[in-house]
């Protein structure tokens, strides 16, 4: 009996079939286009010294945080 694949396993399967058949410049367009929509609804906010908030442009609710330090 084949041992049952998890999520995690299948969806690198599907990753993999999608980088074999699409290339490179498929995964970094649709990069592009997330981090482009990201920045249209977000924006990093300053909070204390070191960390920021990523706010939703709309609304101003707060959906990260985000550890700037080292």
């Amino acid at each position: 009996m084949k041992p049952k694949t998890s999520k995690a396993q299948a969806g690198a399967l599907g990753g993999k079939s999608t980088l074999a058949r699409y290339g490179h410049t498929h995964f970094a367009t649709i990069g592009r286009r997330g981090a482009a929509v990201t920045w249209q609804r977000y924006h990093l906010a300053p909070v204390g010294l070191n960390d920021f908030a990523m706010v939703d442009r709309n609304t101003g609710e707060v959906k990260a945080l985000i550890n700037g330090g080292r």
